[in-house]
């Protein structure tokens, strides 16, 4: 058993060692190619933050019904550090509402007060039409009769849900943090006809 243990722990380390390694490679890669499209720092780190929004928005919808089921106390987990900050997203939803009309104002519209950077609009517009989307998926969700939320097929669709909400938001970050434009199917397309458009 405690062979087990070691064997487990080393390959989950040389893993997560190869697995960082390789997004370091990555990233380092794709500063030349962002420094041709004049990617700058500052834009791959302010493209970051938006894409909180519908983080928090699918993890309030999907999270508490499916997290309870998984091994290895996933949900000791999510209590101790995004539980706080959902519980404070549910108890005032006029954050999301704002944040959302800010988005839009500072960094997607075309008028906008501060000076236009087509990276952080796009990918604020990304992260406007993703909370869009994982709040139009949550309402669908949410009417389903409970007999079907609390079934087998229910918790199936809920943690269907809840990966694409996580992937979708992990890949956009990453592809942020690389300068790269995320492609999405449709999401992204969105994003960019809107943009090129302005």
């Amino acid at each position: 058993m405690v062979n087990q243990l070691y064997t487990w722990l080393l390959v989950s380390a040389a893993s997560t060692v190869t697995t960082l390694h390789k997004l370091y490679l990555y990233i380092f890669q794709s500063n030349h190619d962002s420094n041709i499209n004049n990617i700058t720092l500052t834009d791959r780190f302010i493209s970051m933050f938006p894409y909180g929004l519908p983080f928090f928005e699918g993890l309030q919808n999907f999270a508490p019904q499916i997290l309870p089921d998984y091994p290895f106390g996933m949900m000791n987990i999510y209590k101790k550090t995004f539980m706080p900050i959902v519980i404070f997203y549910m108890s005032n939803p006029s954050i999301a509402f704002g944040t959302f009309f800010l988005l839009y104002y500072f960094f997607v519209r075309s008028h906008s007060p501060i000076p236009h950077r087509a990276f952080i609009s796009f990918n604020a517009l990304q992260s406007i039409l993703l909370f869009l989307i994982h709040s139009l998926l949550g309402a669908i969700f949410r009417a389903f009769p409970i007999e079907f939320r609390t079934s087998i097929y229910g918790l199936t669709l809920c943690n269907t849900l809840l990966w694409f909400v996580i992937f979708t938001t992990i890949y956009s970050i990453i592809y942020s943090i690389a300068g790269k434009y995320s492609h999405i199917p449709i999401v992204s397309q969105a994003a960019k006809i809107h943009i090129d458009t302005d």
